[in-house]
């Protein structure tokens, strides 16, 4: 199953209860700190039910999950 941006935008809202309705691709969501590490590892349980995949240690950085649009690149790249 691909994950779409509204379902990605839907599932952290609710986990986080943040106002996301303002935010574009690129903002940073961990660094900034309005994601926290509980919704991180959150967030990558809910990545391998919508890929199929198991998210691979190595892949849990800033790099893959900083932003929607880098969550989405990853998670695409994961889609079995």
């Amino acid at each position: 199953m691909a994950v779409t941006r509204e379902a990605l935008l839907k599932y952290l809202s609710k986990k986080t209860r943040a106002d996301l309705s303002k935010i574009d691709d690129t903002t940073e969501l961990f660094s900034s700190g309005m994601v926290d590490s509980f919704a991180m590892v959150d967030l990558l349980m809910w990545l391998e039910k919508q890929t199929g995949a198991r998210v691979n240690p190595d892949d849990v950085s800033i790099d893959n999950l900083d932003s929607i649009e880098r969550i989405l690149a990853y998670a695409a790249s994961r889609k079995r």
